[in-house]
């Protein structure tokens, strides 16, 4: 598979139509951001398709922001130096979640992770910014490692993934690109790693995809909360 990278109007065009309809987002001028923005909106998409009620906060506490403002560059979740914005996912039968984009995690031996899109359990996430800490990996539900590229991906990228996720560990840990790399995709189906090439708001069945897996994770969750 050839890269399809979309421009930073094909990104913002699509994650508008998911969260624009609960306040303006803050644009970012760099694609690779806006494409860290996009897949965390088809998470959103996703929950919601599971039945999940969306809102969104900031890191000050402030409930429906009037403007929801994303990282741009990797930080802890208990930073308020920034009212950066993060989604609170309820379903009727399981605990709150937020989503964030551009966290650190903590794995095992308190070897520290950036989450470019992370899932997480809001008890944790409250605890971590109340104490100055980062979120467990096992309170982690779903993580995205999102990787938009011009040319074909190389193999040092599968094995950057291989070894976060087994820190961290491997169920519903994903890595989505609009690209591909065959050499990439041959090692991490060898060590069984969640993936999705192709994703992007121009191929409108890999988007589909995408939220199926995600969606797949959600009922994980919803069914190991029952």
């Amino acid at each position: 598979m050839s890269a399809s990278k979309p421009n930073i109007t094909d990104l913002t065009t699509a994650y508008d139509s998911i969260l624009a309809a609960h306040a303006p987002v803050h644009h970012s001028n760099h694609a690779h951001d806006a494409y860290e923005v996009y897949l965390f909106s088809l998470v959103i998409k996703a929950a919601q398709a599971e039945g999940a009620t969306v809102s969104f906060e900031d890191n000050r506490n402030q409930k429906n922001p009037s403007t929801l403002i994303f990282r741009s560059s990797p930080a802890t979740i208990y930073s308020s130096a920034n009212a950066f914005t993060h989604a609170l996912i309820s379903f009727a039968s399981a605990p709150i979640l937020e989503v964030h984009v551009g966290v650190y995690v903590q794995g095992l031996a308190g070897v520290i992770h950036e989450c470019d899109v992370a899932v997480i359990d809001q008890n944790e996430a409250r605890f971590c910014r109340a104490h100055g800490v980062h979120p467990k990996k096992n309170k982690v539900v779903i993580a995205v490692e999102c990787k938009l590229y011009e040319n074909n991906l190389g193999i040092k990228i599968g094995r950057e993934f291989i070894g976060m996720t087994a820190d961290l560990g491997k169920e519903n840990r994903f890595l989505f690109s609009n690209s591909s790399g065959a050499s990439l995709e041959k090692i991490l189906v060898h060590h069984k790693r969640h993936r999705l090439m192709g994703v992007t708001p121009l191929d409108h069945d890999r988007e589909e995809q995408a939220i199926a897996k995600l969606r797949d994770a959600f009922r994980d969750y919803i069914a190991k909360n029952r």
